[in-house]
């Protein structure tokens, strides 16, 4: 077994696998990128994505390796076949080491079973069923349901500005990272003039692309200057001004004027209003 030159690489390519992963691991001890946090903690967790999926391949095929030792190979029809090795045909080993790969194996085959128990409880946890009172009929691909059961306004907003609005950018309430906001940018496509501000932060490596950005949203709301806003929403090209509970919230308003023709209607239901930006004589 793995004389021919496809065993080879096979073997090989697993192998190279396999010192790839293990390089990458014990690189994350000794080295870090860069960044923000100034610390080790993105590198780590982004590197093993890679790691395992290499350890996976080459973990994969050492099963397969360990499997097929003892059983010889013999060309029939071109093809490569595998059938057992004679019992003479196979080297006597002292009793240590075939008790060493009897208590390998053993301990190979419980980790393996061991690691059975992830896929199911993954799958019970996603998928809610091992929650009291889930049924498996509630769980949807629509990644928007729960905004629809929490904020009907918000979800048809939505779907209007997603599917039936011409394109064009938004302006919304900034948040915090991890937050509800920057969901209509985010669920729409339409950009934003503003979004998390940490990972813009991450991202950029300096807060200076983006100075300055916040207050602007902020004076969109707040100002109820005609001038000033339309000045705002030229110089970053939006087309649509969203209200929603966030922006009374995080603004303190209630409704926005219609700021001298400068912004319109064009969507309203349950709590919502999208406003159009729509200067004098256009």
């Amino acid at each position: 077994f793995g004389e021919k030159s496809g065993d080879k690489g096979a073997t090989s390519f697993a192998l190279i696998a396999l010192a790839a992963a293990f390089y990458l691991l014990s690189g994350v001890e000794l080295f870090y990128v860069v960044d923000l946090f100034s610390n080790r903690m993105n590198t780590v967790f982004k590197v093993y994505y890679q790691a395992w999926l290499l350890l996976s391949v080459a973990g994969a095929y050492s099963l397969f390796y360990r499997v097929s030792i003892g059983w010889g190979a013999q060309t029939v029809d071109s093809e490569t076949q595998f059938e057992p090795a004679p019992h003479s045909a196979l080297p006597a080993l002292p009793y240590w080491m075939r008790a060493g790969r009897y208590a390998w194996t053993i301990l190979a085959m419980l980790l393996l079973l061991g690691s059975l128990y992830y896929p199911v409880g993954a799958a019970l946890d996603r998928t809610g069923l091992s929650s009291p009172g889930h049924q498996f009929s509630d769980n949807t691909l629509n990644g928007l349901a729960f905004v629809k059961d929490s904020d009907r306004g918000e979800y048809d907003a939505i779907l209007w500005l997603r599917d039936e609005a011409p394109w064009g950018r938004i302006v919304e309430a900034v948040g915090d990272d991890y937050s509800d906001s920057s969901r209509i940018s985010a669920s729409t496509g339409l950009p934003t003039i503003l979004g998390w501000k940490g990972h813009e932060l991450q991202w950029r490596g300096s807060s200076k692309p983006f100075s300055g950005r916040e207050e602007d949203v902020a004076a969109v709301y707040r100002s109820g200057d005609p001038l000033e806003v339309k000045a705002i929403l030229e110089r970053y090209d939006v087309r649509y001004v969203y209200l929603g509970s966030r922006e009374r919230g995080t603004y303190g308003i209630e409704e926005l004027e219609e700021l001298d023709g400068l912004l319109k209607t064009a969507w309203e239901g349950n709590g919502v209003i999208v406003y159009e930006f729509a200067p004098s004589g256009t």
